[in-house]
């Protein structure tokens, strides 16, 4: 089953599931599945984090459970804290443990003695899509967790891939950690809901000497991570002596300096002695954090090489003026004249390649869009980058072509790819656009701009973002958007989105969340 496949969790499998676990941390699961249960609203809750792992709440931080819920308001947001309290606290009590509830977003911690925290983490359905794109690393993490309700986040909205941008840009990226390690602060947000909705507010709390140990800790379990998980494209949990040997045998530099640190700062942790501190803690994380980002540097930039990829601009066929939606795919139209703003996203990304390389499909749109973009004096053509063969369906609307061969449409509700009539499947798109870009990317030895068509789009950027292949349909590819792909020497190629053109690209994916 997909990451897109709708998952209802079975009672009876949790149950099963369950059976296995300690008497109280069952409990406690239990007491809040029954919870949700109870509230139609709540489309899916998470239990992920440190309490899955441990045999009881001695030594955690806290119990983390994100609840995704249809609206988010200051009744909801009421309801949540109230309700999961009155189901937890009588477990707890029965065995001398106290109950806090911790509803904010972040990596707040609370240390009362033989108190249990509950993390409760609400987001409205809009706020988990936008803490995807914002969050990628915490939300594609939380969503190989097997401790659910209801749909699976990833059903909701998933972190489809990890981008090698996430560890410049995204929330709690490289610079994020060490910014507020430095501060000696750990940044969170409130939620602040009123009747219609909710906003989230920034807030900054001093460090105490267990929080600084165990922030550093978490870079360097945070960074180990997610490099293996970008670099090995898959989201498996590894035990601490796996992750190490993923990750040393991609980063090697100071192996033993970082190794020492990271054993030291896990038995700190683990015993909760934080004192007398880690000696020389400051230079030792900023050196690990140093390592880190010149390695990463050499993997995605200096030994790699960078091309954008990009739909032409529109033209008079791609839609009907009542708008309805047209398969143009060997016409040759021309474009629909520019407004210089209509670039500026484009060359913007363009600007920041060395001396690119310049590709098109010979097809005159993308001539022309390619001309407008950027002062290529020499262009490659191929027809391997032309648009879909759409056979039969060329120049239809896509309801007449449902019309017109409903058996076509019939094996797509199926997952199956046939081809259009007289014309090529997606496979067959697939097969000659990877087979063309490898050659441009591999072999070219530099940066590279190259102007195509949506359906070879849908490709790549499927593949790359781990999709299967029978939604594809459903990305929608922006004319003139710069869709950034990175070759490395030795780990292949990795999709590299900014979040305006990611918002884009997923909208159908968030509208489908949206009206489920």
């Amino acid at each position: 089953m997909s990451l897109l496949d709708t998952k209802k969790t079975n009672q009876a499998r949790h149950e099963t599931s369950l059976a296995h676990l300690p008497p109280l941390k069952r409990e406690i699961i239990t007491s809040l599945w029954e919870t949700v249960d109870k509230h139609p609203w709540i489309l899916s809750a998470t239990i992920t984090g440190s309490f899955l792992n441990a045999n009881g709440l001695e030594g955690i931080s806290d119990i983390d459970f994100i609840v995704i819920v249809d609206r988010l308001d200051n009744d909801r947001f009421t309801q949540l804290q109230t309700h999961f309290r009155a189901a937890l606290e009588p477990v707890l009590r029965a065995r001398d443990w106290n109950l806090r509830i911790n509803p904010t977003l972040g990596p707040l911690k609370f240390n009362d003695p033989q108190t249990a925290v509950l993390h409760l983490m609400p987001y409205s359905r809009d706020g988990h899509v936008e803490h995807v794109i914002q969050s990628p690393f915490t939300c594609f993490d939380w969503q190989s967790s097997e401790y659910y309700r209801g749909a699976s986040m990833a059903s909701v909205y998933p972190t489809f891939a990890l981008q090698p941008r996430h560890f410049v840009s995204a929330r709690r990226s490289i610079s994020d950690y060490l910014k507020d390690y430095r501060e000696r602060v750990v940044s969170y947000r409130e939620l602040i809901c009123n009747d219609v909705g909710y906003e989230e507010k920034k807030c900054l709390k001093p460090m105490t000497t267990r929080d600084q140990h165990e922030f550093a800790y978490h870079i360097i379990r945070f960074l180990m991570k997610n490099i293996v998980k970008l670099l090995d494209r898959n989201n498996e949990d590894l035990t601490r002596t796996e992750l190490e040997f993923r990750f040393f045998s991609y980063f090697p530099d100071e192996e033993d300096s970082i190794r020492e640190l990271f054993a030291e700062l896990a038995e700190r942790k683990q015993k909760l002695q934080f004192d007398p501190p880690v000696a020389d803690l400051d230079e030792r994380i900023e050196a690990f954090v140093a390592t880190f980002e010149r390695q990463f540097r050499r993997v995605f930039q200096g030994e790699a090489t960078r091309h954008i990829v990009f739909r032409h601009a529109e033209t008079p066929l791609n839609s009907t003026t009542e708008g309805s939606v047209r398969f143009v795919g060997r016409s040759n139209p021309d474009i629909l004249p520019l407004k210089s703003e209509q670039l500026t996203l484009l060359q913007a990304a363009i600007n920041t390649l060395e001396s690119p390389k310049h590709y098109s499909s010979p097809l005159a749109r993308c001539q022309q869009s390619l001309a407008a973009a950027t002062s290529a004096d020499r262009v490659t053509l191929d027809d391997r980058l032309q648009e879909i063969d759409y056979g039969a369906c060329e120049g239809q609307t896509v309801q007449a072509a449902r019309n017109q061969h409903p058996a076509l449409f019939q094996a797509w509700l199926r997952g199956e790819d046939p081809p259009f009539p007289g014309g090529e499947s997606t496979s067959d798109v697939l097969s000659r656009a990877t087979s063309v870009m490898q050659e441009i990317w591999q072999e070219s030895g530099d940066d590279t701009v190259t102007c195509t068509h949506n359906v070879v789009l849908r490709c790549l950027v499927g593949q790359a973002m781990g999709i299967p292949a029978d939604q594809w349909y459903r990305l929608r590819i922006p004319h003139l958007a710069p869709i950034t792909f990175v070759q490395t020497r030795e780990h292949g190629v990795f999709i590299d989105l900014s979040p305006e053109v990611e918002r884009a690209i997923f909208q159908n994916f968030a509208r489908a969340a949206n009206a489920s």
